[in-house]
């Protein structure tokens, strides 16, 4: 979805409540928003039951958004305001705020995170969108596999694995030129 008119279309669609708009934003950012909730409460469960109650509450509230930003935004804020509520109902706070490297409760943490998130999300649709071998390569590139290993498995040669990475390099700089600029903006 790239379009603004698309974008409020799909928001239009998501706000009377339909079927196929739901589910393609479950596709799309479910499990987005379940890992920048587990940053927060460190248990999946309770993570996915969060974001669960977040996505009730819109579907029940009909809320109409402008935008896909403001939809975003309110998302991330409910899921923040829920995840620390739990934390505080467990009396667990006590344990996020002695934590050495600072506490996952403040405003630099929530900002940073969602950042992160953005990132790797926009990178794993990117990657997705890759011709089929580049994907491949990069999947298992990923996955920790060294150029020799993908190279056996493919039936290809240390060379070509190479060759298809800078492509693929090539084409995911072009696909995320506006990323990087955001980044240095906002860094």
């Amino acid at each position: 979805m790239t379009h603004k008119k698309d974008q409020q279309d799909w928001l239009k669609r998501l706000y009377a409540g339909e079927e196929e708009a739901y589910r393609f934003f479950f596709k799309e950012y479910y499990p987005i928003l379940c890992s920048f909730s587990l940053r927060y409460v460190k248990e999946p469960e309770i993570a996915e039951d969060i974001v669960n109650d977040v996505i009730f509450e819109l579907y029940n509230n009909k809320r109409l958004f402008p935008d896909l930003v403001s939809l975003k935004s309110f998302l991330f804020t409910s899921i923040k305001n829920k995840s620390l509520n739990y934390i505080r109902g467990r009396k667990a706070q006590e344990r996020y705020l002695k934590d050495p490297e600072g506490t996952n409760t403040t405003e630099e943490f929530f900002l940073d995170t969602i950042i992160e998130e953005e990132v790797y999300f926009l990178m794993h649709k990117a990657i997705t969108e890759l011709p089929d071998k580049i994907r491949e390569i990069y999947k298992l590139s990923l996955s920790g596999e060294s150029n020799e290993s993908i190279a056996k498995q493919l039936n290809l040669t240390i060379d070509s694995i190479k060759a298809y990475k800078k492509r693929g390099k090539q084409m995911l700089k072009e696909k995320l030129q506006g990323l990087f600029i955001f980044l240095n903006v906002s860094l």
